[in-house]
């Protein structure tokens, strides 16, 4: 007996009609065996994390969960107090030192360590208070990587170290994490990575080093021949015959298997299937009807509150500002909702996103590239920064491109009213034309047009 939730749906746990593409699967087996730091990339909800719960152990790796306020640091901390590290802060009440190492500054703990009175005083803290324990105290800098590394493989731990959500860091921490990444290539330590993105070498582009040191498993795209074994598969569990919508089940996915799993379990709860069944359940066009009414309202909603997080924009005149205001985030939405799904699906291009906002601008004169680049390039964590999880674009600086990275997206945009929505978002010129200003961080749309 099984669960339609178990089955077919989008959750944290692996679900059953999970199936396993070689060009993806194979490709991630053997990259856990080459020592090499492994990249997995892709839309959300495209399969990033099932791969991993698909092929490791809980008890094979330690997993972080990445937010935007997390530092290297509180990752490293992280990775040892869930592989059961004992450590002490150099500030902890109650013990002084004398330390004896001379590392450079930074955030430094203490290791106890037993019955190792052989190490060398220069490695090692002369205690200085009276203790009945025998242990040693070694010091550790966690904020370098080779510190880190060799702390686990003193207290042999060689687990595989997941870091979910990859691309809610902040850039700065991104870049810092690329380089101790090849350091602990070096020292054996490997890493997994999920981040929502579609283009290949995002971390070599941060660190030139990691090039041939790590192996990037992108996990799209999703093939009709895919969905069918998915559809076959979750059927076979669950006693449920889809033959008769697969066809238009298959193309309202838009090539997401999330989109796809959410909807076959809507289905089958139409039909009153909640588990096995008892005999034989066909799928009708009226189940798959309410399926795609349900979830274009839940996706809808949600997006809706995204967009307009996105625009976000109040009233604040040029002479408040010292400088007019372009409002990119306002003409990018108009865009979106404007242009032909097909080009969407492509991706945009720099200069045919620089054109487009041309046209519709109320100041198309003053549109540059410079400033446009700079909105582009900080359109991550300007979506991070509005709190929009996860994130529903993505500009890749190596092609120019702009992709839709939330896989659900497309669903919506197919099935929603697109001049509605956007006739409900604030034109970024009032009545008196007074410019909106897009509540952006400086270093976005307000940018010199310098920006590339």
């Amino acid at each position: 007996m099984h669960k339609t939730s178990d089955v077919f749906g989008v959750r944290s746990l692996l679900i059953e009609s999970y199936i396993e593409r070689p060009t993806v699967d194979e490709l991630f087996s053997a990259a856990l065996k080459d020592k090499n730091q492994v990249i997995v990339y892709g839309s959300s909800k495209q399969g990033k994390t099932s791969l991993t719960l698909k092929h490791l152990d809980p008890s094979q790796y330690v997993k972080v969960e990445c937010s935007p306020q997390t530092r290297t640091i509180d990752i490293y901390r992280s990775i040892l107090r869930q592989s059961n590290i004992t450590y002490f802060e150099s500030n902890t009440q109650g013990i002084s030192f004398e330390i004896s190492s001379n590392l450079n500054a930074g955030v430094k703990v203490k290791v106890p360590f037993v019955g190792e009175a052989s190490l060398g005083a220069s490695d090692a803290d002369k205690k200085t208070q009276s203790d009945t324990s025998k242990e040693l105290y070694i010091e550790y800098n966690l904020e370098l990587a080779q510190d880190v590394s060799e702390l686990l493989k003193k207290k042999e731990i060689n687990k595989f170290i997941v870091l979910e959500n990859f691309h809610y860091l902040s850039l700065e921490v991104q870049e810092s994490l690329a380089y101790d990444l090849r350091v602990f290539q070096d020292l054996g330590v490997i890493f997994i990575v999920l981040g929502i993105w579609r283009e290949a070498n995002r971390l070599v582009q941060f660190n030139g080093d990691l090039l041939d040191r790590v192996t990037e498993v992108p996990v799209e795209p999703w093939t009709d021949g895919d969905f069918i074994k998915v559809i076959e598969k979750g059927s076979a569990l669950l006693k449920v015959n889809f033959s008769n919508v697969m066809k238009d089940l298959i193309n309202s996915t838009f090539d997401s298997v999330g989109v796809l799993q959410e909807l076959c379990k809507q289905c089958c709860i139409a039909a009153g299937v909640n588990e096995t069944a008892t005999k034989e359940v066909f799928i009708t066009q009226d189940h798959l009807s309410t399926a795609l009414e349900i979830k274009s309202g839940e996706y809808g909603g949600r997006h809706i509150r995204n967009f307009e997080s996105f625009v976000d924009i109040t009233r604040k005149t040029s002479n408040q500002s010292g400088k007019p205001s372009l409002a990119f985030p306002y003409y990018f939405i108009n865009l979106l909702l404007t242009t032909d799904l097909t080009n969407i699906e492509n991706g945009l291009s720099r200069s045919s996103l620089l054109i487009g906002i041309r046209k519709i601008h109320h100041r198309p004169d003053d549109v540059r590239s410079g400033d446009l680049g700079a909105f582009l390039h900080n359109i991550t964590q300007h979506q991070i920064n509005k709190r929009i999880q996860p994130p529903f674009v993505d500009y890749d600086r190596g092609s120019k491109l702009l992709k839709i990275i939330d896989s659900s997206l497309y669903f919506f945009l197919r099935h929603c009213d697109r001049e509605g929505i956007l006739a409900d978002i604030p034109h970024p010129v009032t009545d008196n034309s007074d410019d909106l200003l897009s509540d952006l961080d400086d270093d976005e749309a307000e940018q010199s047009p310098s920006g590339k």
